[in-house]
């Protein structure tokens, strides 16, 4: 894994082909929930709330990158098969060569999860309608309102 420049502005962005993430979500008691990561401090956007996610590598598919990446950074998604629901793919505001790709997938039920990097201070599942008063992440922050759509479509 690399580091990309930005041909925009010169920023870095974190994965040579792109990054991709994995918002899962599950019904709970009747009341839809997402798994959020909370970034450790020390960390880029350390402090906010985010999702598993992280680089592609080379020839990897955005669906593949998003499943290693939640299974690498997070205990208790070893054996995920989850039903895949949709994806928004978030370019770079500047360059828009770089792209976020979010993959939002169903699971059967709320997971037990636990930080497996110590680039995580933990996992929650909250409910659809608070993740907004959370601390996100930027780059979630602006996808949000997409993400918010995909998930209105889930029963």
């Amino acid at each position: 894994m690399s580091w990309t420049r930005c041909v925009g502005s010169g920023s870095r962005h974190w994965g040579r082909y792109g990054a991709a993430g994995l918002l899962l979500v599950a019904q709970d008691e009747g009341v839809r929930r997402v798994l959020v990561d909370r970034r450790a401090d020390w960390v880029h956007q350390g402090g906010t709330v985010g999702i598993p996610g992280g680089a592609i590598q080379k020839g990897e598919t955005v669906l593949d990158a998003a499943l290693r990446e939640a299974t690498e950074e997070a205990a208790g998604l070893d054996q995920l098969d989850p039903k895949l629901l949709g994806s928004h793919q978030q370019p770079c505001d500047v360059c828009e060569r770089w792209i976020y790709t979010t993959v939002v997938a169903g699971v059967p039920m709320v997971l037990p999860v636990k930080p497996r990097s110590h680039e995580s201070a933990g996992y929650d599942w909250v409910e659809v309608g608070q993740v907004e008063a959370l601390p996100l992440h930027p780059g979630l922050r602006r996808a949000w309102p997409s993400l918010l759509t995909l998930l209105g479509r889930v029963s």
